[in-house]
């Protein structure tokens, strides 16, 4: 169930603290009954944010296998060996 609390209760910030660090779920302030901004618990933060970053991980392997299949890769020692060529390394 959505946690809804309106910004007046920011207030007391020890019981928002509480409220925010107990809820299961974001907080969402209101003012005049329409969302201003989300609250929520560091845990839930890095789990977000872990989440969002495991999402990119998993775009960028399919785009990979991707071009695997479409052929679009160069084998890692023949690019270092044309770069150290190119550099004169």
């Amino acid at each position: 169930m959505t946690v809804c609390a309106p910004v007046k209760d920011l207030k007391n910030t020890a019981e928002f603290t509480r409220l925010v660090n107990e809820a299961s779920e974001p907080v969402m302030v209101t003012t005049n009954g329409k969302v201003s901004f989300v609250a929520m618990s560091p845990e839930e933060y890095d789990a977000l944010r872990a989440e969002g970053a495991l999402s990119r991980l998993y775009q960028v392997l399919n785009r990979a296998e991707e071009d695997v299949a479409a052929g679009n890769w160069t084998d890692a020692r023949e690019t270092v060996a044309s770069l150290k060529e190119r550099y004169g390394l």
